[in-house]
Protein backbone atom coordinates (compact mmCIF):
# COMPACT_ATOMS: atom_id res chain seq x y z
CA UNK A 1 0.00 0.00 0.00
CA UNK A 2 1.32 3.43 -0.93
CA UNK A 3 2.08 6.17 1.56
CA UNK A 4 -1.04 8.32 2.01
CA UNK A 5 -1.10 11.76 0.44
CA UNK A 6 -1.11 14.44 3.14
CA UNK A 7 -2.71 17.86 2.94
CA UNK A 8 -1.47 20.08 5.76
CA UNK A 9 -4.11 22.78 6.03
CA UNK A 10 -3.11 24.00 9.48
CA UNK A 11 -1.62 27.27 8.22
CA UNK A 12 -4.06 27.79 5.32
CA UNK A 13 -7.07 30.09 5.28
CA UNK A 14 -10.52 28.73 4.45
CA UNK A 15 -11.67 27.60 1.95
CA UNK A 16 -8.22 26.53 0.64
CA UNK A 17 -7.94 23.28 2.68
CA UNK A 18 -11.43 22.21 1.58
CA UNK A 19 -10.72 23.02 -2.07
CA UNK A 20 -7.39 21.11 -2.02
CA UNK A 21 -9.04 18.14 -0.30
CA UNK A 22 -11.88 17.93 -2.81
CA UNK A 23 -9.42 18.16 -5.73
CA UNK A 24 -7.28 15.39 -4.22
CA UNK A 25 -10.31 13.15 -3.70
CA UNK A 26 -11.06 13.28 -7.44
CA UNK A 27 -7.81 11.39 -8.12
CA UNK A 28 -7.71 9.20 -4.99
CA UNK A 29 -7.15 5.59 -6.10
CA UNK A 30 -9.34 2.88 -4.54
CA UNK A 31 -7.76 1.43 -1.42
CA UNK A 32 -5.64 4.50 -0.70
CA UNK A 33 -6.09 7.11 2.01
CA UNK A 34 -5.92 10.88 2.00
CA UNK A 35 -4.79 12.47 5.28
CA UNK A 36 -5.87 16.03 6.07
CA UNK A 37 -4.33 17.96 8.98
CA UNK A 38 -6.31 20.87 10.45
CA UNK A 39 -6.72 22.79 13.69
CA UNK A 40 -10.52 22.65 13.44
CA UNK A 41 -13.38 20.20 12.89
CA UNK A 42 -14.20 20.60 9.18
CA UNK A 43 -17.96 20.10 9.38
CA UNK A 44 -18.60 21.17 5.73
CA UNK A 45 -16.03 18.60 4.59
CA UNK A 46 -17.71 15.84 6.62
CA UNK A 47 -21.03 16.66 4.92
CA UNK A 48 -19.46 16.44 1.44
CA UNK A 49 -17.74 13.16 2.32
CA UNK A 50 -20.94 11.61 3.65
CA UNK A 51 -22.93 12.73 0.59
CA UNK A 52 -20.34 11.28 -1.81
CA UNK A 53 -19.69 7.89 -0.23
CA UNK A 54 -16.34 8.44 1.46
CA UNK A 55 -15.31 6.96 4.80
CA UNK A 56 -13.52 9.22 7.23
CA UNK A 57 -12.19 9.05 10.74
CA UNK A 58 -10.77 11.89 12.77
CA UNK A 59 -8.27 11.76 15.59
CA UNK A 60 -7.23 14.68 17.76
CA UNK A 61 -3.46 14.71 18.27
CA UNK A 62 -1.83 16.00 21.46
CA UNK A 63 -0.66 19.17 19.67
CA UNK A 64 -4.27 20.12 18.79
CA UNK A 65 -4.08 18.87 15.21
CA UNK A 66 -7.18 17.16 13.90
CA UNK A 67 -5.99 14.30 11.65
CA UNK A 68 -8.69 13.19 9.21
CA UNK A 69 -8.14 9.99 7.24
CA UNK A 70 -10.36 9.66 4.17
CA UNK A 71 -10.90 6.71 1.85
CA UNK A 72 -13.46 5.59 -0.70
CA UNK A 73 -16.24 3.50 0.77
Amino acid sequence: MAEPRVIDGREMSPPEPLELTLAALETLPPGEELVVLLYCQPLPLYTVLDQNGYRHRAELRSDGTNEIRISKA
